[in-house]
């Protein structure tokens, strides 16, 4: 499963690489800076997703971006990853 990493300082979020409104690539999309967060958009059709969380900034899109749980273990990032209802696993 495709997934999309940001790192800022000690602080790791793990979202899936597939924009939810029509499975876009969001590691081709633009980052911003929004309120201190950061979001990336789609470059298929524009939505927005704040990076932390997941959530919908802007649509089309209407469904949050799913994250996953992380560990860092001997250096390593490590990432849980389950199925997640409407994505493929590949």
């Amino acid at each position: 499963m495709p997934v999309l990493i940001l790192r800022r300082g000690d602080d790791v979020a793990v979202r899936s690489d597939r924009c939810p409104h029509m499975a876009g690539p969001l590691h081709q999309g633009t980052p911003s800076g929004t309120d201190g967060d950061i979001c990336v958009t789609c470059p298929w059709h524009g939505s927005v997703f704040r990076l932390s969380d997941g959530a919908v900034v802007h649509g089309p899109a209407t469904a949050s971006l799913p994250g996953f749980e992380t560990r860092t273990e001997d250096g390593r990032l490590e990432v849980r990853v389950v199925a997640v209802p409407g994505l493929p696993v590949e």
